[in-house]
């Protein structure tokens, strides 16, 4: 692959040339010039399908997004030089949520006590939200858990008594920009 910087022949040119090459403009408004694909005559698998499905689906998302004048701006802010708004809000959707870290030092089972989550994403959460379970798997209390100041933890304040911490469930389930929703189950050990 070749790249073509303040060319003034070659500047903005996009198409393909005689069948063979293949010329593209970037974000960084460098020109590339590659062979032209030649498409494969093998049967997608079933991985390599649902890839496409969520190439495209991902796309359709990232042309919606960028539509959208604020959302647009807020991946612009995001994209690092060479990248535009709409690689950022491709990559969101194609990246679910992470939960890192659960924090349960504080959670004594009594109403008041704290717990902490580390969730992270590629852009930004929307919401995170709990629910606790006991190890009979009844379900104590629920509700969303609230950003902390330092940028990467959520806290949940609890509401209900809970007489036996160990064995106890935390299903944390993280939502983000694109709609990703993701849960998962923590087991409360000691």
């Amino acid at each position: 692959m070749a790249k073509s910087t303040n060319n003034v022949v070659m500047k903005g040119a996009s198409g393909t040339i005689g069948k063979m090459l293949v010329f593209r403009t970037n974000a960084a408004d460098k020109t590339i010039i590659a062979r032209r694909p030649k498409p494969s005559s093998k049967p997608l698998s079933a991985n390599q399908l649902e890839v496409r499905d969520r190439f495209t689906e991902a796309a359709q998302y990232a042309k919606a997004a960028i539509s959208n004048p604020l959302l647009k701006e807020e991946y612009q802010a995001k994209a690092k030089p060479g990248q535009s708004a709409y690689n950022i809000a491709f990559a969101d959707y194609l990246k679910a949520p992470q939960l890192r870290k659960v924090m349960v030092e504080n959670y004594n089972g009594q109403i008041g006590d704290l717990l902490f989550f580390r969730v992270i994403d590629n852009f930004k959460l929307q919401s995170v939200y709990l629910k606790i379970f006991d190890n009979d798997n009844n379900l104590i209390e629920e509700g969303p858990a609230t950003p902390v100041d330092n940028g990467l933890d959520w806290q949940y304040t609890a509401s209900s008594v809970n007489a036996n911490v160990v064995g106890t469930n935390l299903e944390i389930t993280a939502k983000d920009t694109p709609g990703n929703v993701v849960t998962f189950n923590n087991i409360i050990s000691s």
